[in-house]
């Protein structure tokens, strides 16, 4: 796995984290402060004795904080390429997947769409259930072909 890799797995596992009920408040609070950003991820980091450098960690910390900060409209977003699904219907690994990977389409436009696409429906079949990846990969295709490529 590259280190580019690595650093998309951990948003993936921070976020997931992050989506359980019991972290709302922090979520919230998190969108409003960088500081509670740094903060919140730094803390996840120890916890999971993970290796960034500081390149990467920038990077987690900026698409941390672009998810955050831009929820709704990713939320409202993902939702537009849904085909008869609801977001809250989702799993959360396929809500977490379609977040980060919608996330660093629409905000860090450093990396070619096709990767960003196999990264996280690499990350969905990892992490999530037999038709995850599939359907990851038709819904952010749909979203990159429309709005992006």
């Amino acid at each position: 796995m590259n280190k580019k890799s690595a650093a998309r797995e951990f948003c993936f596992q921070y976020f997931f984290h992050m989506q359980l009920p019991i972290f709302k408040e922090l979520r919230e609070e998190s969108a409003k402060s960088n500081e509670a950003i740094v903060s919140s991820i730094s803390q996840f980091k120890e916890s999971t004795d993970t290796l960034l450098e500081k390149n990467l960690y920038q990077y987690v910390i900026n698409q941390v904080e672009n998810t955050l900060k831009n929820y709704s409209e990713l939320e409202a977003k993902i939702e537009q390429y849904l085909t008869n699904w609801k977001v809250n219907r989702l799993s959360k690994v396929d809500h977490t997947v379609l977040l980060l990977a919608f996330s660093e389409l629409m905000y860090h436009k450093d990396t070619p769409p096709k990767v960003v696409i196999n990264e996280f429906v690499e990350l969905a079949k990892k992490y999530g259930a037999k038709e995850s990846a599939s359907f990851v990969n038709g819904v952010i295709d749909k979203f990159a072909k429309s709005e992006i490529l």
